[in-house]
């Protein structure tokens, strides 16, 4: 069971580094579609009772003792793994997290829904972009400097990532 899991894990967290890599070099940058993009209210957007600035401590006190840590040194960060789960901190804040099971947003959008489910809960204010070989579409909170993207293949949900504009692991 647990090398069931840790397997599970580290293909999570493979798929994760290449999402954050970008590994399309002709795709379309997130903040390219910023300033044409129009806000949709994200601030109630959180996992478990745990949201975007919540702390490290939050985040443990939710889903407890992590599977995995990982810390990088630029930036400074550190990204704790759970099944289906990776919350990225930064000066002890979270300040992203990614899943592709067993969570849904504030919402009800989760893995396996369709962009049709997605448009209906969260409404027209939304950019299309490739990532990673991911049909993917996303959403700004402007005033709170929120952005939500969803992947897709096959037009069903397979990640969702919830942001804090302007740190410096955008792409």
């Amino acid at each position: 069971m647990k090398s069931k899991m840790k397997y599970g894990t580290l293909v999570f967290s493979l798929f994760m580094l290449l999402l954050l890599m970008g590994c399309d070099p002709f795709a379309k940058s997130k903040t390219e579609f910023y300033d044409s993009t129009k806000s949709t209210n994200l601030s109630e957007e959180s996992v478990n009772s745990v949201a975007l600035n919540s702390t490290a401590n939050d985040v443990t006190g939710a889903f407890g003792k992590p599977i995995e840590v990982n810390i990088v040194a630029n930036p400074k960060s550190k990204y704790l793994v759970y099944e289906g789960i990776e919350f990225g901190i930064i000066e002890d804040k979270v300040i992203s997290y990614y899943f592709n099971n067993n969570y849904q947003t504030t919402l009800g959008i989760k893995t396996g829904d369709t962009k049709e489910n997605v448009i209906q809960a969260y409404g027209e204010n939304f950019y299309e972009r490739v990532e990673s070989g991911l049909d993917t579409i996303g959403y700004f909170d402007k005033e709170n400097m929120i952005n939500l993207e969803i992947g897709f293949k096959e037009n069903k949900i397979v990640l969702l990532m919830i942001k804090k504009i302007g740190y410096p692991i955008e792409n």
